[in-house]
């Protein structure tokens, strides 16, 4: 059972075949999560629910409930769910809430519990176990002190929106807080499968351990 996955962070056709690969692993007799409040501020949410409609849609998944507001959530709420999908945005403002709220450790239950979530950019960064490979990017609205993400990914960090000329800023990010990155381009992903991450996409990952850059094929495990 594939739990986890993280997408790099592009448009609905540069993330097609990681949304495929989610989707074949989503019981489409129960409803999908979506939650967009990364976002919070920038976009409308019905723009969101929209735009999440008319990507999963074509791939099979109808039935999309929207939360906005995590507070009061609990494992019993999210269990009536099939999969949980965490759209992209501002991280520090994504990772503020899921601490406020206390949904990260209900969000901790739910993958122990065998259920499925899927990052996005921001989403995909908070799943790591620091989240400061975004601060070249998004802005520290909230004056946030606490950069600890979930840790669902072992040690990794995820760079996200990843190109070849940010080399020289996640090996400063590295040297900074002494984590191995894993990095993203825009059309990759990956999934965490049995035999571990395995890349999904039309470009490499790079994984990015100190003095070591490895390139990872699609379809080949990290």
């Amino acid at each position: 059972m594939t739990k986890l996955f993280l997408s790099g962070g592009g448009n609905a056709k540069q993330t097609k075949e990681i949304d495929k690969e989610f989707v074949s692993q989503v019981n489409l007799s129960k409803p999908l999560l979506y939650i967009p409040i990364a976002l919070k501020g920038a976009i409308s949410y019905e723009s969101c629910f929209e735009w999440i409609n008319s990507t999963l849609n074509p791939l099979g998944v109808q039935n999309i409930v929207m939360w906005t507001d995590l507070s009061n959530k609990s494992i019993k709420d999210l269990n009536q769910f099939s999969a949980v999908y965490i759209g992209g945005g501002n991280t520090f403002s994504l990772l503020n809430d899921l601490r406020n709220f206390g949904f990260d450790e209900v969000l901790k239950e739910y993958v122990e519990n065998k259920g499925v979530v899927y990052g996005g950019s921001a989403g995909a960064i908070v799943l790591g176990s620091n989240i400061m490979t975004c601060a070249h990017m998004d802005s520290n609205i909230l004056n946030s002190q606490d950069f600890d993400g979930l840790n669902l990914i072992g040690n990794y960090s995820i760079w996200c929106h990843y190109q070849m000329e940010n080399d020289h800023l996640i090996k400063s990010y590295m040297n900074e807080y002494n984590k191995p990155v894993i990095a993203l381009s825009e059309d990759t992903g990956i999934c965490l499968c049995p035999d571990g991450f395995k890349v999904i996409g039309n470009t490499p990952a790079y994984v990015f351990e100190f003095e070591n850059k490895r390139r990872i094929e699609s379809d080949t495990f990290i």
